[in-house]
């Protein structure tokens, strides 16, 4: 039992020595700037300071009340997902503008609002179906929308779709 312990306890430091690793910037001899974890003795590396990375929790709708087929009729959307951008794309956008639009059937009823968010924070409200957003930062992306009816209770909401943004580097 201890040494299945100490395997684990050694297993577990390797893996938090590997997680930390430092990245290293140097010239190479053709004169091309390089990034790696092991620069070469002499090459003049730097250690390179990198960002912390941005998590955002997905959005938890609260549980929707029952009610009964006649009801469910009048006030129940059933179809609300995001159009685009699909899962999985990867959009070059070297100005930052994305184009998000959700599908909603049926309509929107009046009173009621779509809500749009972009990594877990609010990016847009109204009663369109199309948002344009401005300024999104290059990496992966999570966008999803909810429809709150005139008491602000959620409605609806839809999965949350995960995209790609490439924009034109300095380097």
């Amino acid at each position: 039992m201890r040494l299945i312990t100490l395997f684990l306890t050694l297993s577990l430091s390797l893996c938090s020595t590997l997680a930390s690793a430092e990245v290293y910037r140097w010239i190479n001899a053709d004169g091309n700037v390089v990034y790696g974890d092991d620069p070469p003795k002499k090459s003049g590396a730097t250690r390179v300071e990198l960002p912390t990375l941005t998590v955002a929790d997905s959005y938890k709708a609260a549980p929707v009340k029952s009610t009964t087929k006649a009801e469910a009729s009048e006030t129940e959307y059933t179809s609300f997902k995001i159009a685009t951008p699909a899962t999985g794309d990867t959009l070059r956008a070297n100005d930052g503008a994305v184009g998000v639009s959700v599908e909603l059937q049926p309509a929107l009823k009046p009173g009621d609002a779509i809500t749009l968010y972009l990594d877990g924070k609010q990016v847009g409200t109204g009663e369109t179906t199309s948002f344009s957003l401005t300024d999104i930062p290059r990496g992966e992306h999570t966008v999803f929308a909810l429809v709150s009816n005139k008491q602000g209770e959620v409605v609806k909401n839809t999965e949350g779709v995960k995209f790609n943004v490439l924009r034109a580097s300095v380097l």
